[in-house]
């Protein structure tokens, strides 16, 4: 089980006292998420809560890779505390290009996250919500499932958490196995526009040239060891905004479709990542070599992370993709 830090529990052990306090004096406790998957955690490793209790996650209303870091924490959760995680399909996802049923079916294909789990739908259960759970001392049964909107409490305290169930994302999603070939050799680059630039959204935009010397240092790594790797820019946009990583001999992919494009940037061999959900699920999931750029949620210590001009370690670089060679690339393990 996992443990947690003495200062954590501190800080659970006022948050505690100040949701309860919100609570009687009928504030909103809807925005206090994050306390209660930290003290859901808090009880797991107590015993107070038993273990194999059934947990879900129930998501937001956001965009696919948003919902999708919601269930994936759900099953981290569940892995590290010895909780039994049920699997709550989405509901609703943004951005939906059509009718949103056959949206919510192409992504459940495409994630497979209820693969090998419960299902929420699959019997009746008691659904439980977590506050209900707290402030009114509802008896967990066998038949309770206990509803959090998400768990990210856990991984972005301990991101490491997620290693051990890489493996499990990987065979849900059916990411092809294949060896590194030097002559197909993918560099994936994800930029993050269309709904971000230097006005809307800033603090979430990167620009051109930082990600551009980024690739730079890759293609300088990557030629150490005779790898001629093709570059592949998936993005929102116009062409011309795009000219500076076209004549890197970039390859664009410009408003393709997203679930293609999650497909490419898992399968790729190294995978640049952008300020958003989309990047960090196809980070969890993809066993390339992950070059992060700081957000809100952690890296995971094997992440290489790049710096605000886009540089980063080249020599802590060069071992990743040296281990990555190694190991057979992106074969599970």
């Amino acid at each position: 089980m996992q443990p947690i830090a003495f200062h954590d529990r501190l800080e659970l052990a006022f948050r505690h006292f100040w949701f309860r306090f919100k609570a009687l004096l009928g504030q909103n406790i809807k925005t206090d998420k994050n306390f209660l998957a930290g003290d859901a955690a808090l009880r797991f490793t107590k015993g107070i809560i038993p273990r194999g209790t059934r947990i879900t996650c129930s998501g937001r209303a956001d965009g696919a890779g948003k919902q999708a870091m919601a269930r994936i924490s759900g099953i981290n959760f569940a892995k590290a505390f010895g909780a039994t995680y049920v699997d709550s399909p989405f509901s609703r996802l943004d951005h939906a290009p059509g009718e949103m049923g056959d949206w919510l079916n192409a992504w459940e294909k495409r994630f497979n996250l209820g693969k090998g789990e419960e299902q929420i739908d699959g019997r009746t259960y008691d659904i439980v919500d977590y506050e209900d759970y707290l402030l009114n001392g509802r008896h967990i049964t066998d038949n309770v499932v206990l509803r959090l909107q998400q768990c990210y409490w856990l991984n972005r305290r301990y991101p490491d958490t997620f290693e051990a169930i890489g493996p499990s994302l990987r065979d849900k999603f059916g990411a092809l196995t294949r060896s590194p070939d030097k002559d197909r050799f993918v560099v994936a680059i994800h930029v993050r526009r269309g709904d971000v630039d230097q006005s809307q959204n800033s603090s979430r935009f990167t620009p051109n040239a930082s990600i551009i010397r980024t690739i730079e240092l890759i293609r300088s790594i990557l030629g150490e060891f005779n790898i001629k790797a093709i570059y592949q820019v998936h993005s929102q946009g116009k062409a011309e905004d795009f000219a500076d990583f076209a004549e890197l001999g970039c390859e664009l992919y410009l408003d393709t479709d997203a679930i293609e494009t999650m497909q490419q940037i898992v399968e790729a061999d190294v995978l640049v990542m952008a300020k958003s959900a989309f990047s960090y699920v196809a980070a969890l999931i993809s066993n390339g070599v992950k070059l992060y750029e700081p957000m809100g949620d952690p890296p995971m210590s094997s992440w290489i992370s790049r710096r605000k001009d886009g540089s980063f370690d080249r020599a802590r670089a060069r071992e990743s993709i040296q281990e990555y060679l190694e190991r057979g690339g992106t074969q599970p393990h």
